[in-house]
């Protein structure tokens, strides 16, 4: 029985224990949230172009440029998220 509880003791210390920093989570969450937010947003617009008046030309032109703005307005997000995930290789590594 005493055994039992020591491991027990030992378990609940390591899950109080960060494995990383305590900025990754936070800053990981709220990139992805980012991310996600301006996925949602660039679908609607497409979807609104798609159901448009506008002539097949003119959309697949917006189109393209929404798709270049949408990569642009990721870029930064994607660029952190792989700087996080350097430094969570890191950590582990």
């Amino acid at each position: 029985m005493a055994v039992h509880l020591e491991h027990f003791r030992y378990r609940a210390r390591l899950s109080d224990d960060p494995f990383y920093p305590e900025d990754i989570q936070p800053r990981l969450q709220s990139i992805l949230a980012s991310l996600a937010d301006i996925d949602f947003a660039h679908e609607k617009s497409i979807e609104s172009i798609r159901h448009s008046l506008a002539d097949e030309a003119q959309k697949r032109e917006l189109i393209a440029v929404l798709r270049r703005r949408h990569q642009e307005r990721r870029a930064p997000y994607v660029r952190e998220l792989a700087e996080l995930k350097s430094r969570i290789e890191a950590i582990f590594a």
